[in-house]
């Protein structure tokens, strides 16, 4: 599946907002891991020992889909002191670099099969409560505006109005933000071909 130009700006922004964390071009097992270590400094104890495991298992089973598809689509991978323009580097398991192009090709073949929610890849699946509960810190099952707002605050998302993203959310306060809309939300996210709603979980509005 060819996406268009919007929906690869949106797969490129999660890569190098959420997980290039060094900032070199590509993910390393170390930009999961860091993913994590930030969650744990920023979620305020609203997750569990059980969630970072299930979090832990989640990103494992996605770096063995992006390195397998990466290999898939490499004839002759790149040993890790060459380009990062290359699709995977050659190093053994953590070791391995992915390329934003790798990345990329996971989720045009991954989206092109998406219905819904349950469609998508069981580790995305998992990811999905997580996410939720990294933002809602109460633990009451709805996201409120103060913790939409330090979510927006913690990750550093460049949310301009906070308010008026949050009205987007919850449709002027027509619908509830739990985790079924959330899940509407993300997988928008992920799909929509132009901007909707599902952009309010970057910090933007439509």
């Amino acid at each position: 599946m060819e996406l268009n130009t919007f929906q690869k700006q949106k797969i490129k922004f999660t890569f190098d907002f959420f997980l290039d964390y060094n900032k070199d071009g590509a993910i390393q097992w170390d930009d999961f891991q860091e993913m994590i270590k930030r969650y744990k400094d920023v979620n305020k104890g609203s997750l569990s020992d059980a969630d970072y495991k299930l979090m832990l298992a989640s990103l494992e089973d996605e770096w063995k889909d992006l390195k397998a598809l990466a290999h898939a689509n490499e004839d002759h991978p790149v040993h890790a002191n060459e380009d990062h323009g290359a699709r995977v580097h050659a190093n053994e398991d953590h070791g391995a670099s992915v390329s934003f192009d790798a990345y990329l090709a996971m989720w045009e073949k991954t989206l092109a099969t998406c219905k819904s929610v349950s469609d998508l890849p069981t580790w995305c699946q998992k990811m999905i409560p997580i996410l939720f509960k990294g933002m809602d810190v109460s633990g009451d099952g709805i996201v409120d505006l103060e913790e939409f707002g330090n979510y927006c605050k913690n990750f550093q998302l460049d949310c301009e109005d906070v308010p008026a993203v949050y009205d987007v959310i919850t449709d002027g306060g027509k619908v509830t933000f739990d985790m079924n809309r959330y899940k509407e939300l993300y997988f928008r996210l992920l799909t929509s071909p132009s901007a909707d709603a599902g952009n309010a979980l970057m910090g933007k509005k439509p």
